[in-house]
């Protein structure tokens, strides 16, 4: 009797189709728990909602600097992710680069944890060790969960739109800081949450009058940063919105994502906006280029006229370099880092093992890398970067529609623009950033996989004639391959323009 009541148990964890239903991978279903859905995309919006909405420096307590609440559903989401691929069910069938890019980053954080471990480490650095192996596979379990979570180009959208929401939300907390309307980091108490330090609060740059903010990130740095780096998204779902409603508010959010942006005044940010326009640009046809320019221009000179001072404070950070103290005290400290990298040059120090209470701080994430990795793991990092990069742009150029190509290369800025930003502050200590970059990089898997054209599975798209967002690409031209003939895309290339 017990055996034919229990025979047929199955994991609640798990949605169990039948075996006729699961060789397909246009049939599979993604892991959920209990008797009702909680999908992926549900969770997933739950971490972005509890890592923008939250301050930063609100934990859970006894958990120190990994105890925020989007910590611990980025695990939840690393062992449903990890239990699905074990028994086969919940995930989608087919090769799936993110999960090797995902997988190789694991995998040498924890031969990086174990170099340290070898190397015998104080107290204080193991515990910090421990931390980021722990933050490590949550936000694994990101990437993995958007990678594979997402069913549909519908669901994917959703997510990214939720993204460019909370950054949104994010914005207009950190321009009522600025104004000095109300600081509402200052009012949000939650139970079972703590500070594990104090808020940052609002500060000066440049003198007095010109506060700069942080909003709820834990630094002013990341504040700026993140929104640089949402923007292109903001952008896409802006120009790509079909009603008059949806581009109010769309067109709302990049309004509210860009003024923000200047109100961390950080050389940083300005660096990382600058590039992802850039890039962006790059991808448009003349026309929209020159509309952007003009627009962009007009945006700045009426900020320029409502803010006072803020864009010649953020300009005199680029021209006074030679006198501002935190840029002499971080060249100042190169020599320091060489000193300790010469030490342990190939494979560093051990992962999450430089605390900058027990050694000096960087603000540069490269340094850091360098000093924990080596030179081994500093390439690594480089390739992590890059690598999917390199995915979306293959999807940018082979992409099945304009809106496809367009959403892709708005998700390959974001890598090029976090790389450069790593370099100018230690930007894998800021959960909100890694949190944001994971979640873009497992965006571009399911991209990829939802598709189906990228790796070279589908010949370079030219500009259809009724493609006005998206240029041809200059290669579809150099090789003649594309949907049409040679001379029709040279053609089309003429009139919308190459990129």
């Amino acid at each position: 009797m017990i055996e034919g009541r229990y025979s047929a148990w199955q994991p609640s964890l798990l949605r169990s189709l039948p075996k006729a239903k699961t060789t397909r991978s246009d049939n599979w279903q993604p892991m959920i728990i209990g008797s009702r859905p909680l999908t992926a995309l549900i969770l997933l919006v739950i971490f972005l909602a509890l890592q923008f909405l939250i301050p930063a420096r609100l934990v859970i307590g006894g958990m120190g600097a990994i105890g925020r609440p989007s910590v611990a559903i980025g695990l939840l989401l690393f062992f449903l992710w990890t239990l699905a691929f074990l028994t086969r069910r919940g995930l989608p069938d087919g090769a799936q680069p993110v999960r090797w890019i995902i997988g190789g980053y694991v995998a040498f954080q924890l031969f990086g944890y174990a170099v340290g471990i070898d190397r015998g480490l104080p107290e204080i650095e193991a515990s910090s060790a421990d931390r980021w192996i722990i933050f490590t596979f949550a936000m694994a379990g990101v990437a993995l969960a958007t990678a594979d979570g997402m069913r549909t180009r519908h669901e994917l959208d959703r997510l990214l739109r939720a993204l460019v929401g909370f950054a949104a939300v994010m914005g207009v907390i950190g321009g009522l800081q600025f104004t000095q309307v109300v600081d509402i980091t200052q009012y949000v108490r939650i139970p079972g949450l703590r500070l594990n330090a104090a808020l940052i609060g609002v500060a000066e740059r440049g003198g007095p009058g010109f506060p700069r903010v942080a909003s709820t990130a834990t630094h002013y740095i990341e504040f700026g940063v993140v929104l640089a780096m949402v923007l292109p998204l903001a952008l896409h779902y802006a120009l790509f919105a079909t009603v008059r409603r949806q581009r109010v508010w769309r067109w709302l959010a990049v309004a509210v994502i860009a003024v923000g942006i200047p109100f961390s005044i950080s050389r940083s940010a300005t660096l990382a906006v600058g590039l992802a326009l850039v890039l962006m640009l790059s991808v448009w046809p003349w026309r929209q280029r020159y509309n952007a320019l003009v627009i962009a221009a007009c945006a700045i000179a009426m900020f320029h006229v409502v803010q006072r001072g803020v864009l010649g404070t953020i300009k005199s950070l680029f021209a006074n370099v030679e006198n501002d103290p935190s840029v002499q005290d971080r060249i100042a400290r190169t020599d320091y880092v060489f000193e300790l990298w010469a030490e342990r040059p190939w494979i560093g120090r051990g992962a999450g093992t430089f605390m900058p209470e027990r050694y000096i701080l960087l603000d540069n994430q490269l340094y850091m890398t360098l000093l924990e990795g080596g030179a081994v793991g500093l390439a690594a990092l480089v390739v992590f970067f890059l690598a999917p990069y390199f995915v979306a742009r293959s999807l940018r150029l082979r992409g099945a529609d304009q809106e496809t190509r367009h959403l892709a290369q708005a998700l390959a800025v974001v890598l090029p623009v976090s790389l450069l930003a790593s370099g100018t502050f230690d930007s894998f200590s800021f959960a909100t950033f890694v949190g944001v970059l994971f979640v873009v990089i497992g965006a571009i898997g399911a991209l990829w996989r939802i598709d189906g054209g990228g790796g070279g599975r589908r010949p370079l798209q030219v500009a259809a004639l009724g493609d006005r967002l998206v240029a041809t690409p200059w290669m579809a031209n150099w090789s003649g391959a594309g949907r049409r003939s040679k001379s029709e895309s040279l053609s089309t290339g003429c009139k919308h323009g190459l990129g």
